[in-house]
């Protein structure tokens, strides 16, 4: 992701996540096809807006601040971003009796379907429908075509509001299988494109590895020392992507601290390409079982408390956020907290420079950073800078 797609997504270029490793994930490699089956539907707008009503079609939309949620499938989608103009358009559209873009369903296990693609359309015909927008003002047409000026869902005439009941919409339907499912999903809508922005990585893998672990990042997002460190919020979940990213990376160091020097996936648990690294994490600690939550908490929080008192700037490696030197400052600092061994203050600020003057450890978070020797290089050169070795 490059910074001026953080801007375009309404980052700031103070806080923007510039991440090398774009390249390298963009090569998906195989994936069973046969994991996935598919079919088309058409759908009566009257239905598809009665069954959004009734939870039959899910949007699990995604809100860092929401702890109320009325769906039992983890939230993921950004958040209503059509101004009220496109909303009209799209309803103008619609009651001129013009085709429209189809969108993607994915069935869940009990049947409902979660919307990956056409969420948009889908929040303009509810609001439409409802008489109000999401922020409760009245849905009532204004820049459209003079004959539906100033029209609502129910001051249209009763021809109009039947030729929008049954207007159809198309939808391709897509059936996840076997333990492969939701992977080759991951990647298939990872090219999907909704609202003319396509989804960001961490939106659908939140959707498709649902459980307790996405929650917990969820929660660790919210730590004040880090919201300093990484800026504000997100709305694609670029924080949330960085913090698992430490994570499942710590739980690779902890292997391979034990012989920098065996080039072995026996030492090293990472394999690349990353974007597969973090979804194999959330599949395989969904629900947690088996991690020490709070112990990974504590030293989260330890970590980002060490890097604000060493530097508020201590993750912009230069004047935006890098995802590989937030990977490396973060996994390298947990590790070292859990093993007792936290530096004080002025060996983290020591570190920091040291790391920042490296030309090895550039290399390490600038160049194919997803790839095994540049994830080992950056991992063991942060774990030993802040025990107080030389990097020379």
């Amino acid at each position: 992701m490059t910074q001026l797609e953080d801007i375009a997504d309404g980052v700031s270029p103070e806080d923007a996540v510039v991440d090398e490793s774009v390249s390298d994930d963009a090569t998906l490699g195989e994936f069973p096809e046969a994991a996935l089956d598919y079919f088309g539907a058409d759908f009566d707008i009257a239905g598809l807006v009665r069954r959004l009503g009734d939870g039959d079609i899910v949007i699990p939309r995604f809100d860092a601040e929401d702890d109320d949620l009325d769906t039992e499938i983890a939230p993921f989608q950004r958040a209503s971003v059509w101004t009220p103009a496109r909303m009209e358009k799209f309803i103008e559209t619609l009651l001129l009796g013009w085709p429209v873009p189809s969108i993607f369903l994915v069935v869940e296990s009990d049947e409902r379907y979660l919307v990956l693609d056409g969420q948009q359309r889908l929040t303009a015909l509810q609001c439409f429908y409802s008489g109000k927008y999401r922020n409760g003002s009245e849905f009532r047409l204004k820049k459209v075509v003079k004959h539906l000026q100033d029209k609502t869902y129910e001051n249209l005439t009763r021809p109009e509001k039947r030729r929008l009941d049954n207007m159809f919409i198309q939808a391709t339907v897509v059936q996840p299988k076997g333990k492969a499912g939701p992977q080759s999903v991951y990647h298939l809508f990872g090219r999907l494109n909704s609202g003319g922005v396509t989804l960001a990585a961490q939106e659908v893998r939140v959707a498709l590895y649902m459980g307790e672990a996405t929650k917990w990042v969820k929660e660790l997002n919210r730590n004040p020392d880090w919201r300093l460190l990484f800026g504000k919020k997100s709305p694609r979940l670029k924080d949330h992507e960085l913090i698992l990213r430490s994570l499942a990376l710590r739980q690779s160091l902890e292997r391979m601290k034990e012989d920098w020097d065996v080039d072995s996936s026996e030492v090293d648990k990472y394999s690349p390409p990353m974007a597969t690294f973090l979804n194999d994490y959330l599949d395989n600690n969904r629900n947690l079982e088996g991690v020490d939550v709070q112990a990974l908490e504590n030293a989260f929080a330890e970590s980002c408390r060490l890097l604000l008192a060493a530097d508020e700037r201590a993750l912009r490696y230069t004047s935006s956020l890098n995802a590989a030197h937030v990977d490396a400052m973060l996994a390298a600092l947990m590790q070292l907290v859990l093993d007792g061994e936290a530096p004080e203050v002025a060996t983290v600020s020591a570190a920091l420079a040291a790391l920042r003057k490296n030309v090895n450890y550039r290399a390490a978070i600038t160049h194919s950073t997803s790839h095994r020797d540049s994830v080992r290089s950056r991992l063991s050169m942060a774990y030993s800078a802040f025990k107080g070795a030389s990097l020379d």
